[in-house]
């Protein structure tokens, strides 16, 4: 749905189920919303993915063949921006691509060996410079991410997979980048208690080196859900999150 600040307004005949993710992507012939989730209508027979121009919706080639779609992110690794996409899925078009996939507007390819079996899946994704260049950094729901190398987060700086210190301990379902005043720096939240040794419980910051837990702990972030962003509200930035914590 659409709001302009007055009422809702469907977009076009809608989608036949659950949208997951959004972004807002230039393929070069402007700026157009994606979404992805769990669907195959709408239009012209999306599979999980969709280019909407503010008239009418469009599939990206041959979609995602199988899976559903969790979360997108627009990333330059060097080549150009695209449209990354991460899920449940392990193949786009003809070729085999596991949990994640670009999309550069013409074509489908896959970040290397992806992010691991069929066990794993891709919830969060978001672009962080910790000062070595942008990368894109993936969150995903099973330990052993990306062939292995990472535990629960991961670093894709266009040609390679990182791990981020020791990792996490559990499913991590957002992230998004907020200076606190010291500096740019990527969080993470979701259903995890540990991050190598600092207790975290469920929020956590990544300053490029190390990981830190987030001021005095009070209550958890239990359960399946959580989301996090940085806004002003008129007195200063400040990360904020929502989720099943009282």
């Amino acid at each position: 749905m659409r709001w302009d600040g007055t009422t809702w307004a469907q977009l076009g005949s809608g989608l036949d189920f659950r949208v997951n993710a959004l972004a807002v992507f230039d393929d070069g012939t402007g700026p157009a919303l994606y979404a992805g989730g769990v669907f195959i209508g709408g239009g012209s027979e999306p599979n999980k993915v969709v280019r909407w121009d503010g008239t009418t919706w469009a599939q990206l080639g041959s979609g995602i063949m199988n899976g559903d779609v969790n979360a997108l992110a627009v990333f330059d690794d060097g080549t150009g921006p695209a449209l990354y996409v991460g899920g449940t899925f392990s193949k786009v078009g003809d070729a085999a691509a596991w949990r994640i996939a670009r999309w550069d507007g013409t074509a489908w390819a896959p970040l290397g060996m992806g992010v691991g079996s069929w066990e794993n899946t891709v919830r969060s994704l978001a672009v962080f410079d910790d000062g070595t260049g942008p990368a894109l950094y993936v969150g995903g729901g099973e330990p052993n991410i990306a062939g292995g190398q990472a535990d629960f987060i991961a670093r894709w700086d266009g040609t390679t997979w990182e791990q981020l210190a020791s990792g996490l301990e559990g499913t991590v379902r957002a992230l998004v980048v907020f200076d606190d005043g010291t500096g740019p720096a990527l969080y993470a939240g979701g259903h995890f208690s540990f991050a190598g040794s600092p207790f975290a419980n469920s929020v956590v910051r990544w300053d490029g080196t190390s990981w830190s837990q987030l001021g005095q702990l009070v209550g958890s972030f239990n359960g399946t859900g959580i989301a996090l962003s940085a806004f002003d509200d008129g007195t200063g930035p400040a990360l904020y999150a929502g989720g099943p914590f009282a």
